[in-house]
């Protein structure tokens, strides 16, 4: 199981990294009407939770991202530096291979306590590959708004 949750990853982030590469600089921070975020929000909601869900031990990004990307946070607030999409592609790819590097005997360990209703490691990585493809779709959805204006 641990093989295939793997691959969704690996999936969704080839899928995403395609949107990505579709788009005009420019589109990566419009906020369309009636949608709270942006791409390069959701760019970076995306690695901030794969971060704060899979790899809470050992943290790959400053608390920064946990302001600007972090559930409840918005674009419309922003006021410090924001990463450019550059270095999000870069760490979407450094943190695609760290997934891909958790030892498959990990997935069975049970959680201290439950995260989100998940007991086990496992149920939190699916837990989390889907709440990316989620963001992902969003993504997808903003771009194609993006062509269309």
């Amino acid at each position: 199981m641990s093989d295939l949750l793997k691959k969704q990853f690996e999936i969704g982030r080839g899928s995403l990294l395609k949107d990505i590469e579709a788009c005009s600089e420019e589109w990566f921070d419009i906020q369309f009407e009636g949608l709270p975020n942006t791409i390069r929000w959701q760019i970076g909601h995306i690695l901030t939770a794969v971060d704060n869900f899979l790899f809470a031990e050992d943290k790959q990004f400053p608390a920064q991202y946990n302001a600007l990307f972090g559930y409840g946070s918005k674009p419309s607030a922003w006021q410090d530096d924001v990463p450019s999409v550059d270095t999000l592609v870069n760490q979407l790819k450094t943190q695609l291979e760290q997934i891909k590097g958790l030892p498959n005997d990990r997935f069975h360990d049970k959680m201290p306590e439950p995260v989100l209703g998940n007991n086990t490691f496992g149920e939190l990585v699916s837990f989390t590959s889907f709440h990316e493809l989620t963001h992902i779709g969003q993504v997808h959805i903003m771009r194609k708004l993006a062509e269309n204006r």
